[in-house]
């Protein structure tokens, strides 16, 4: 059972304790989700401020099943968008756990998130790269300068997707609005053409991306492989004609390729001398930083492993012990992280695995140096995190 939350979202009618469910099945799968309300209080006032998908389904493990999860209820949340007309980000995972009859352990997963440390701006801009940059632009004329305006802001709707088709639907769409100068610099045409056989007049019949297939053949290092995978994934994605499964793990590797291709167009057009050696900034993404608790609940019957009919779960306190400024701009926290365990009497957690993530400029350690205590009905893990 894995459980999600999107917040803020729709709204389940007011007067109504009625939760949705779904079931879905086919031969190899089983998959059912209920939808309930997420509500909090406000000066007495109970009002709902999101929806938590409950999922049940087959899986190997709680990773995997969380994956699936994950996907299954962006397809619905899809389709709630189609019904309501409100935009939802992809749902979150918080909780993942096996139900298993007759298990002497089960695997349990939960992930935290809005950790309280402030989050310092990062990557350090260079003045004078962003003052020549900006010249440059400022130099082209008007047709050119509109269609680079246009993909430098795909480039940068892209770099602010969490999504990996939507980033690289922004890429390729950035490239496409380079392609009729990149024909014109390049000295291409149209690949597509018509000739009437009475008076010989030519006209294309559809537009092609000859300026992008000729910039990264010939541009690009191995421009051949990656032009040929690039295309077939833009096919692919706009006409459907694969699973997304598949096209899940072609995005992900090439969705920072059609990045940098567009990068290096943009400095090429921009009549940048070192076009193709200037440094690629990888693109840093805004990662909310969270932590993950993974262990197994030993004991207990599926339906009944949390307290009070709850889910089994961990709270999460935190106690921010200092901060300091490096002198390169950057920023080091200490926080100490108390976490208080919630299970039903006749079950006990078993600690494997406590991890952070962040961005990829991020860097830290935990300190193995957590001790229980014991206090009512639940046990308090105390972790100090630098």
């Amino acid at each position: 059972m894995v459980v999600l939350t999107a917040k803020p979202a729709v709204r389940l009618p007011v007067n109504t304790q009625l939760n949705l469910e779904f079931n879905f099945s086919n031969p190899n799968e089983y998959k059912k989700v209920q939808i309930n309300k997420i509500e909090e209080e406000t000066t007495g006032v109970r009002i709902q401020t999101g929806l938590s998908f409950r999922v049940f389904l087959n899986a190997e493990n709680v990773v995997t099943a969380v994956q699936s999860a994950k996907a299954f209820v962006d397809g619905i949340v899809s389709f709630i968008t189609v019904v309501t007309g409100r935009g939802m980000d992809i749902p979150r995972e918080e909780i993942a756990y096996e139900l298993t009859p007759n298990q002497p352990e089960r695997e349990f997963l939960q992930v935290f998130y809005d950790v309280p440390i402030k989050s310092p701006s990062r990557r350090q801009i260079d003045p004078k790269q962003l003052t020549d940059f900006i010249d440059s632009e400022l130099k082209m004329n008007t047709p050119i300068a509109e269609h680079l305006r246009r993909a430098i802001r795909w480039y940068r709707l892209g770099a602010m997707q969490v999504d990996w088709f939507d980033q690289f639907n922004c890429f390729w769409i950035g490239l496409e609005s380079l392609n009729p100068i990149l024909q014109q610099q390049l000295s291409v045409k149209e690949e597509t053409t018509i000739t009437c056989p009475k008076c010989n007049h030519q006209w294309t019949k559809e537009k092609t991306v000859s300026g992008i297939k000729t910039f990264v053949l010939t541009k690009i290092e191995d421009g051949s492989s990656i032009y040929k995978k690039i295309h077939e994934l833009r096919n692919s994605i706009m006409h459907s004609t694969k699973p997304l499964s598949e096209l899940q793990q072609l995005a992900v590797i090439y969705a920072p390729k059609t990045a940098e291709v567009l990068f290096r167009a943009i400095m090429y057009l921009s009549e940048f001398e070192d076009w193709s050696s200037v440094k690629y900034p990888t693109i840093l993404r805004e990662f909310p930083m969270r932590g993950e608790v993974q262990g197994f609940l030993i004991g207990g019957e599926p339906d009944a492993l949390g307290p009070d009919a709850q889910d089994p779960h961990f709270g999460l306190r935190h106690e921010i012990r200092a901060t300091k400024l490096n002198e390169a701009g950057d920023v080091t926290s200490t926080v100490k992280t108390s976490l208080d365990t919630y299970i039903a009497k006749n079950v006990q957690f078993k600690l494997t695995e406590f991890r952070l993530y962040g961005d990829s400029e991020m860097k830290g350690e935990i300190t193995e140096n957590f001790h229980k205590v014991d206090k009512k009905k639940h046990d308090r893990l105390e972790k100090a995190i630098a």
